[in-house]
């Protein structure tokens, strides 16, 4: 039987630690299948001996036998998904040639997007991020899918981050935003008068400004300590302005952050894990 399936199967007779090993895993799979125990545990927070008895749990003789079992079921998977790709993809059939066409346009929107990116700046940027004792996130209209984005992931990483509402918004909110903030604007054409506005009060208080837009010419480019620019496509027929390149980079700067400030990331979770409740 494949992994997963058996993991689904076996799923209601595990017990709650258990249980939440399952969920990781299926969640994770293709990222856990080399983890030792050990690292699997600090992934999902319980003991190494933990991780071992879940593995006998789902009837193996040994965690390092579990493992296996998962590398063949990534191995099947692979060849399965090669002939279920080639049938049907959007619910319309594709052939390779189609695909790999597919493929090869989305490589070159990135690689587009992101030539204007700077390196250096944008581990300054990071460096900002982390060390800074509170970021406070503006984004409105088109903007405001992409910035609500990143107050999700950031806040996951790192304590004091805040948003700012657009109704009703309350002038004492931007108090504490001073010169031990951070303040990221998100701005995509057209930009609206009223992020302007908030980015020069922040900008007023002494807060450090990082900008992510899509144009190095916008209003806000003087206001900037930093800019993230994207090269970003826009549907000439709909107006619909294309943001996926700008929200797989975020992604990237969040592992990217975690990777590079991970004592200050598992501080932060190891203080806010107790107050948090999951439904199982």
């Amino acid at each position: 039987m494949d992994f997963i399936n058996l993991v689904k199967g076996k799923y209601e007779t595990l017990t709650k630690s258990h249980k939440k090993i399952a969920k990781y895993i299926i969640d994770n799979f293709e990222n856990v299948i080399f983890d030792t125990a050990a690292e699997l545990s600090k992934k999902v927070s319980v003991s190494e001996v933990t991780v071992i008895r879940f593995s006998y749990a789902l009837g193996f003789e040994s965690f390092t036998h579990m493992r296996r079992e998962m590398e063949k079921s990534v191995v099947n998977n692979m060849h399965n998904n090669d002939i279920d790709i080639n049938k049907a993809f959007f619910m319309n059939e594709l052939s390779d040639m189609e695909m790999d066409d597919w493929i090869q346009k989305q490589i070159l929107q990135f690689r587009k997007a992101y030539k204007n990116i700077d390196f250096e700046q944008f581990e300054e940027i990071c460096d900002v991020l982390m060390n800074k004792k509170r970021v406070l996130i503006i984004g409105y209209m088109d903007s405001f899918g992409t910035a609500s984005e990143l107050l999700h992931l950031l806040d996951s990483i790192r304590s004091r981050v805040y948003f700012s509402k657009l109704m009703y918004e309350n002038l004492y909110t931007f108090d504490d935003i001073d010169e031990d903030s951070a303040t990221i604007v998100v701005s995509f054409a057209p930009h609206y008068k009223y992020t302007k506005e908030l980015t020069e009060t922040v900008k007023n208080n002494n807060s450090t400004v990082i900008t992510i837009t899509d144009s190095a010419i916008n209003p806000l480019k003087d206001l900037s300590d930093y800019s993230l620019v994207f090269n970003l496509s826009r549907n000439e027929r709909s107006g619909i302005i294309d943001t996926s390149p700008v929200i797989s980079f975020i992604y990237f700067m969040i592992n990217y952050l975690y990777e590079h400030y991970r004592e200050k990331v598992d501080e932060f979770r190891d203080i806010k894990r107790p107050f948090e409740e999951y439904i199982e």
